[in-house]
Order: structure tokens, then C-alpha cells, then sequence
């Protein structure tokens, strides 16, 4: 089925549902439902629409993306989508193709368990469909339905459309030589060794944040309850809940030291200071779920790094960097001064990578880089960074062969999407449509 973004535009309809209320000669009609359009029989509703439209929204949002502009060609095409839905169904449903409920509702709990796992607890999901007006209810009805609609288009088109299809070599090879510019290109490997300082808070920062912590965990000493300590002294955003954060599992959290740390906690008890790369966290574990997952509260302590900071770490990696350019070995000067004590122990060697699977600011400083150069420093979340090349492999464009698979699949995907178009057209007059005015 086409995509939203492309469906054709359709008439937005504003017919009315008109029940009379009591005996037809002494009541007024009640306008109860709004249909939009009627499908081999079956009417397809305002509530239909306005609830495919916020579904279509939520999974935009769920997909980092920004919600569409909401006016009447996005209805439109909602409402189009509802309708090629309807008559695919329809066709489905006349030559007796059957769709497995069971099968519907265990993929449909297996989305929701990703999705808890994506926002870190069921209550940050209910959060989420909450902000888009939306309860998990309609998430799963809205998912199921999508489903169903996709099973019914892959019954479909695997008894009429994929048949028909018939995907040519050279047709295939021709795509590739039509298509050459946009064709992919293995980009260049590249063996890096790195020098890493990091960005730390001052002196006076770490001393007042410790006697802070001495303090929350005086009153916890005491006797005095979790969420009372985190009321009073945290500084994070969930400190007037009592610190809560809610249901998570070992693997949810941010930092892996303090996964490791939620792993190791059983109920009722309260970690010593955690250090991350936001703050200071004391954990404390309400409960623990027959699942696994575990009730988590905290007290947390922001370390924030001044300008200060950030001058002072790039004087050291500027003066690391400058006794490499002195004449000394970058692996023993990266082995002495690097803060990544993971590739310090290889004398700063990180490994080798094609460039595009480094994040963006490593792939721009290392773009132009040929064999035994130095980047200039880079700051990223870590701290500074100072790169050497240490061996640069070209990469190339793929050739016909190695792509050969590929584009065979993506041809024939083509010809079925064109084929499934003809069929839905089709379908409209075989089946009755009636769009409202």
C-alpha cells in the first residue's frame, strides 16, 4: 500500500448519521455519528477518522519524527488509506483468506514490551500516548488493526499480484546504469588511534557535591524514609515524586555503571554514590516485579562543568598533542596521558571502522586525514579527543554483482507496488465506494 505521504487526494466528508430519538412524529433528530464513507456496506466513521489521524501522529512521534500538519489533505489521505484498507480486506475476505487473531494479539504484546523497554517503564509509555491524547487501548487496537491490514495486503498480493510478476536480468542491470550516480559506495576504512581527556567539574564542584551526598545519606542513616531524603535533597526532575523513576530492568538506564549497580540491588536496598556523566545518583529499589523489573527511586546530584572546565581539559589534549608534534611516540605519550582506559591500554588505538560508522564530528575531523596525521582537538561528550590516523584503505562503489540481490528486490518491489495500485483501482469498481460530501 502506498505511503501516507503519497496517497492521492480524496474528498473529505461531512455526511450526517441521524437517529431519531423517541417516536419518529414527536422528537427531533440527534445527530449521533458523522460517516465519511461507505465501504461494500461496511461505513467508516468520523471517530474512525479522527482516530486514524491521531494514531498516524503518535506513530510519527514514536519514530522521532515531528507531527504532520494536520489539515485536510492529511484527512484526505487518512481517509483514503481507511478505504484501500476496507477494499483489500473486502477481496480477502470474498476468496476466503483468513487472518489469525492469535497471531495478531502476540505480535501486538511483543510491540508493547519493545516499546516499555524504549521509554524505560510502562509508565513513561502511558506518558507518552497521554501527551498525543491517547490511551494504551487505543495504541492497541490502532497497532492490531494495522496488523490485520498488513496480513490481509500480503494474502493478497501473494495470490493475485506476486504471480504476475516477473523481474528480467536485464531489466535489473539496466536499473543499475539508469541509476548509477545514486548507487552506494563502501566508504573508506580508516585505523584510528585516539588521545582522550575528559571534561571534569573543578575541585570545589566535587568537594561540595560530596559533602551533599554525605548529607542524604546521614538522614537515610537515621532512619529517615527514601522518598522523604529525596524530597529533601535531590536535584533531579522526579525529586517531588520522592526521586521515583518507576518500573526499569538492568539495561534501561543511561550508564552502564549504573545498570551494573541496579542489577546488583535487591528490595529495600540503597546503592553507595554512583558516578555518571550526568551526576552523582544514590539508587534505592522499592520492589521487584515477578518479571524481573524493578521499582527504582533516586537522589541525584547534578556536576556541572563550567567554561573553566572545558579550557582546562583542551590545554591538557592541546599539550599531549604538542608532544606528539615534539617528536614523541603518540602510543606511549595516549598510554600515559589518555582517559579512555580501555584504548589507553593499546596505546590510544581504538581500532579500525569504515568512516561512516563513526559519529559525525569524528568523521568530519578525520575526513582528510592521511596516514600518520593529527586532528586538531575535538570536543564531544566524552571530553576532548585528539585522532591519529594511523592507516587510511580506500573505499569503492558497489558493482553491479555486489548489488545484483538487491536491486532485483527492489525492481520487483516496484512492479508489485504498481500491480498492487491497478489491483486497488480495480477493486473501487467492483466494490461499492461512496465517499460523503
Amino acid at each position: 500500500m502506498k505511503n501516507l505521504h503519497s496517497r492521492r487526494p480524496g474528498l473529505l466528508a461531512g455526511a450526517l448519521l441521524l437517529v431519531l430519538a423517541g417516536t419518529v412524529m414527536a422528537q427531533e433528530p440527534v445527530l449521533l455519528e458523522r460517516i465519511v464513507a461507505i465501504v461494500d456496506e461496511e461505513m467508516v466513521l468520523q471517530s474512525d477518522l479522527d482516530l486514524a489521524v491521531e494514531l498516524y501522529q503518535l506513530d510519527r512521534q514514536l519514530a522521532g519524527e515531528q507531527p504532520a500538519p494536520e489539515d485536510a489533505a492529511l484527512r484526505s489521505q487518512v481517509l483514503d488509506s481507511l478505504i484501500e484498507n476496507k477494499l483489500v480486506i473486502a477481496a480477502a475476505k470474498q476468496n476466503d483468506m483468513v487472518v489469525e487473531e492469535a497471531d495478531i494479539e502476540a505480535r501486538v504484546n511483543h510491540r508493547i514490551e519493545q516499546l516499555v523497554s524504549q521509554y524505560g517503564s510502562q509508565m513513561a509509555l502511558n506518558q507518552a500516548l497521554a501527551e498525543s491524547g491517547l490511551s494504551l487501548e487505543d495504541f492497541r487496537f490502532r497497532y492490531a488493526s494495522q496488523l490485520r491490514n498488513q496480513q490481509y495486503m500480503r494474502l493478497v498480493v501473494g495470490r493475485f499480484i506476486r504471480p504476475g510478476i516477473e523481474v528480467m536480468e536485464n531489466e535489473v542491470e539496466q536499473y543499475y546504469l539508469d541509476h548509477l550516480d545514486e548507487m552506494p559506495a563502501e566508504p573508506d576504512s580508516v585505523t584510528v588511534a585516539s588521545i582522550m581527556v575528559r571534561v571534569q567539574p573543578s575541585a570545589e564542584t566535587r568537594r561540595l557535591v560530596q559533602d551533599q551526598v554525605a548529607q542524604a545519606q546521614a538522614a537515610l542513616a537515621a532512619g529517615q524514609r527514601f522518598s522523604d531524603v529525596a524530597k529533601q535533597f535531590s536535584q533531579g526532575p522526579n525529586a517531588q515524586r520522592g526521586g521515583r523513576i518507576g518500573a526499569v530492568r538492568p539495561g534501561d538506564l543511561f550508564d552502564r555503571v549504573l545498570n551494573q549497580t541496579l542489577s546488583e540491588l535487591s528490595a529495600g536496598e540503597v546503592s553507595q554514590p554512583v558516578v555518571s556523566s550526568r551526576g552523582v545518583h544514590l539508587l534505592y529499589v522499592e520492589e521487584v516485579g515477578s518479571d524481573g523489573s524493578k521499582v527504582l527511586s533516586q537522589v541525584f546530584y547534578p556536576v556541572e562543568v563550567t567554561e573553566q572546565d572545558v579550557a582546562a581539559a583542551r590545554e591538557r589534549v592541546l599539550a599531549a598533542r604538542q608532544r606528539v608534534l615534539d617528536g614523541e611516540v603518540f602510543s606511549l605519550v595516549a598510554a600515559e596521558v589518555s582517559e579512555d582506559p580501555v584504548s589507553a591500554a593499546s596505546g590510544g588505538l581504538m581500532g579500525t571502522f569504515q568512516l561512516d560508522q563513526l559519529a559525525p564530528a569524528f568523521q568530519e575531523a578525520l575526513a582528510d586525514a592521511e596516514t600518520g596525521d593529527l586532528s586538531e582537538p575535538l570536543l564531544s561528550a566524552a571530553g576532548w579527543y585528539v585522532f591519529q590516523m594511523i592507516e587510511r584503505m580506500a573505499g569503492h562503489q558497489y558493482t553491479y554483482e555486489e548489488l545484483s540481490e538487491e536491486l532485483r528486490q527492489f525492481v520487483e518491489s516496484q512492479k508489485i507496488e504498481a500491480g498492487l495500485v491497478e489491483y486497488i483501482d480495480g477493486l473501487r469498481d467492483r466494490f461499492f465506494v461512496d465517499i460523503k460530501d
